[in-house]
């Protein structure tokens, strides 16, 4: 079963036994491969990391607004999927922490961040309501 994080749905901390067998099999990396991976190295180098922060904390803004079932389509006889609370209350608290710990650190996506925390508080509100 694949889970959200890792291709194996697997504790990313356990090392897999087999992965070392995998990886022997596998051919060296092309010289055209190492540039490739050192200009997306040199990319990211020259990316602020709070460009890159923000950007990884809207991907779990996205993520509440999904589990709260506002964003994902209807079924085919028009049913919006059950929201799950708890799921996108994390993901919530999530992004509530980070900009809680990174205050005046994120650069100028910081207000557009905390805006879109506030909009999804709000959502999340009215689903919890909507439920009662």
């Amino acid at each position: 079963m694949s889970g959200l994080w890792t291709p194996g749905g697997d504790d990313p901390r356990t090392p897999d036994p087999t992965a070392a067998e995998d990886r022997s099999a596998e051919a060296p990396p092309s010289a055209e491969e190492i540039a490739a991976l050192r200009e997306l190295h040199a990319q990211l180098a020259s990316t602020p990391a709070a460009d890159v922060i923000v950007n990884h904390a809207i991907g779990i803004w996205q993520l509440a607004l999904i589990h709260l079932g506002v964003v994902t389509p209807p079924d085919e006889e028009g049913r919006r999927p059950a929201p799950n609370l708890a799921e996108a209350g994390l993901a919530i608290d999530a992004i509530s922490v980070l900009l809680d710990g990174l205050t005046d650190r994120l650069g100028e996506g910081e207000g557009m961040l905390r805006d879109a925390l506030v909009q999804v508080q709000r959502l999340y509100v009215e689903v919890a309501e909507a439920r009662e």
